[in-house]
């Protein structure tokens, strides 16, 4: 039961390596040899290892304990000699009696993919404040059309005045006029009279509190 019981385990090397695809090397050890443990090995650009090479300071250490309770070591970080970055994790194999006998090795060079990480981080940064603004306040819209835009700002400060047209008083409907003034609304081209009809005023009278509001 030594090397012959290891080799059943040499498609899951190609399989695993296959699927994750070159970055990923996949090295299976027979720990009877610890000086040339490596019995199969996919992907060994990785490491730069190959069939015949010696197992590592870890898998040494390992034997040297004789008594590894563990099954497995998972998402350990390792580096290579040239500086590559990789995720490991090692699981072992064990034979009837319990004694592990060898362990299938994942090493993932994980540098291509923290640049990537790093270049979408600063994409996606998104500022903290517009205007001196929490964003959340008022995130940017992309309407198809002015109706929708209007629409969709009118909405916005309704929501956050939090009553019932039916139930504002004047303040409430400046506090709206002042809200939307400050976004720009009164830019677009029939929004006053939008504003009107929604908050049941005269279009008089949305044009007298914009005066009261900017007399203040």
């Amino acid at each position: 039961m030594g090397r012959k019981y290891l080799e059943r385990f040499i498609p899951i090397v190609d399989a695993i390596a296959g699927t994750f695809g070159r970055n990923c090397e996949v090295v299976l050890h027979d720990f009877s040899k610890p000086h040339r443990s490596i019995i199969k090995i996919a992907n060994g650009h990785v490491t730069g290892r190959e069939v015949g090479a010696p197992a590592t300071d870890l898998i040494l250490s390992l034997i040297e304990r004789d008594g590894v309770t563990e099954d497995a070591l998972i998402g350990y970080c390792t580096k290579t000699r040239r500086g590559a970055e990789l995720k490991s994790s090692t699981a072992f194999i064990r034979n009837s009696a319990g004694g592990i006998v060898g362990a299938l090795c994942i090493n993932i060079d994980i540098t291509p993919y923290a640049s990537a990480k790093s270049a979408l981080e600063e994409l996606c940064l998104i500022p903290n404040a517009i205007h001196g603004k929490a964003e959340a306040e008022f995130p940017e819209k992309f309407e198809s059309s002015v109706d929708n835009l209007i629409k969709n700002l009118v909405e916005q400060a309704l929501r956050k005045n939090g009553k019932p047209i039916v139930h504002m008083r004047k303040e409430d409907k400046l506090k709206i006029i002042r809200d939307l003034k400050e976004r720009g609304f009164f830019l677009i081209k029939g929004a006053a009279k939008k504003l009107s009809e929604e908050l049941h005023v005269s279009l008089a009278t949305i044009y007298k509190y914009l005066e009261e509001i900017s007399a203040i």
